[in-house]
């Protein structure tokens, strides 16, 4: 089943524009716990590393894929700090897919404002 049938061309091209690596259902991962799908684009800004991951709820029991996540993260390593900085913030959390699906391009256009004021985030601290 491709649950992202309906927007893989709306994030594909979303990742074209940032120059970013698109991956679909984390291909490295062996066969066994490739289980469900999932789509990350991951680029990195001003020294910055972001992302956004659209994924199903990970629990207890395992993976509710009747719930979906859409996840903003950046993180900055300096390679002196013992604890890198790190940043994340959930646009959807624990809904159902349509409403990643229906609200692709309103996600995506709002994770560009919220990833940039990151930058300014980790310049302050």
């Amino acid at each position: 089943m491709n649950r992202f049938k309906n927007i893989d061309f709306i994030i594909e091209d979303f990742s074209k524009k940032l120059n970013a690596k698109l991956t679909k259902d984390r291909p490295d991962y062996p066969k066994a716990l490739r289980t469900f799908e999932e789509r990350r684009i991951d680029w990195i800004h001003n020294d910055i590393n972001k992302a956004i991951i659209i994924q199903p709820n990970f629990e207890e029991t395992g993976v509710n894929q009747n719930l979906w996540n859409f996840i903003n993260i950046a993180f900055y390593d300096d390679g002196e700090s013992i604890f890198p900085l790190k940043w994340n913030k959930n646009l959807v959390e624990e809904k159902d897919f349509s409403v990643i699906e229906n609200g692709i391009q309103k996600l995506l256009s709002d994770s560009m404002k919220v990833e940039v004021s990151v930058n300014v985030k980790f310049r302050l601290e």
